[in-house]
């Protein structure tokens, strides 16, 4: 069994960027962030949005503020991949391999709880150099099986896949990466296929109008493709030193989006996490 983890890159050239962050954290307005939560578990997520995010980054802010790991993870609006769910959460499993989802479908061992499926391409190991090369159809393929046999289909291509050598669609020479992505239809096609689309601009969090700018005419592109398709971006602790700079990504794009997949990667700083949703509840009222 090959099930995905929070471990996600970034496109070619965004490293040089992540390390320009806290310069730019600095300019950003520090707001402060409430210490504790006062809400009860309101009956729909906190501003009305959805949420995704693996089991161990649940339990990484669970281990911090139980309460706020519970008001946007245990409940039904929200998914959790490898959970259990509970408060009536969607359980869900996720791959970067979708020939490897197909032998786990085949054997039996995908557990009787999941109910819905991800796929997550990337320009990484972890995708077969074919399936990395062409994602499209593989694409097509995991989401044909997966309906098949009943489950709800998500997919979460990486922008990183036009930078594989040889692919199908990929990048011209100095072409960024996002623009590439862009012209190249990816985000189109994982929402023709899906039922939920996330679109990983994770690494440009930092930058709140770039974040905008790459979310907005990737979610353009995604409805246009499948006008039903929820939305949703991604936000990570790997690209973000502090609550006040996911807070500003969050803000950016929530006019655009339906909520947000949050990672924390390798454990890093999930104490951010669990300030940035905490701050986020309390806006909630």
């Amino acid at each position: 069994m090959r099930w995905r983890t929070d471990d996600r890159g970034a496109p070619g050239g965004a490293i040089a960027a992540w390390l320009l962050a806290p310069l730019v954290t600095a300019a950003l307005a520090v707001a402060a962030i409430p210490g504790v939560l006062h809400h009860r578990l309101p009956d729909a997520p906190p501003l009305e949005q959805r949420w995704i995010a693996t089991m161990p980054t649940v339990s990484r802010i669970g281990a911090i503020d139980p309460a706020v790991a519970a008001l946007y993870f245990e409940r039904a609006g929200s998914f959790v991949l490898g959970g259990t769910g509970r408060g009536g959460s969607v359980v869900g499993l996720a791959w970067s391999d979708e020939a490897a989802f197909e032998e786990d479908l085949a054997s039996g061992s995908i557990p009787p709880a999941v109910r819905v499926v991800m796929y997550d391409p990337e320009g990484w190991p972890s995708t077969p150099r074919a399936e990395r090369r062409d994602p499209v159809t593989a694409m097509r393929a995991f989401a044909d099986v997966a309906r098949a046999a009943g489950y709800g289909v998500i997919i979460t291509p990486h922008p990183n896949l036009v930078d594989v050598a040889h692919a199908v669609c990929g990048a011209t020479r100095h072409e960024p990466t996002s623009t590439a992505f862009l012209r190249c239809g990816l985000q189109a096609e994982a929402a023709r296929l899906s039922d939920v689309v996330e679109i990983q601009a994770q690494w440009l969090e930092w930058d709140p109008a770039a974040y905008r700018s790459f979310v907005e005419s990737a979610a353009a592109q995604a409805r246009r493709a499948n006008p039903g398709v929820v939305v949703l971006a991604g936000l990570s602790t790997r690209f973000a030193n502090d609550a006040p700079t996911m807070l500003a990504a969050w803000d950016a794009v929530r006019d655009i989006v339906d909520g947000h997949y949050l990672a924390v990667p390798e454990g890093i700083r999930p104490e951010v996490a669990a300030s940035f949703l905490r701050a986020l509840a309390e806006e909630r009222g």
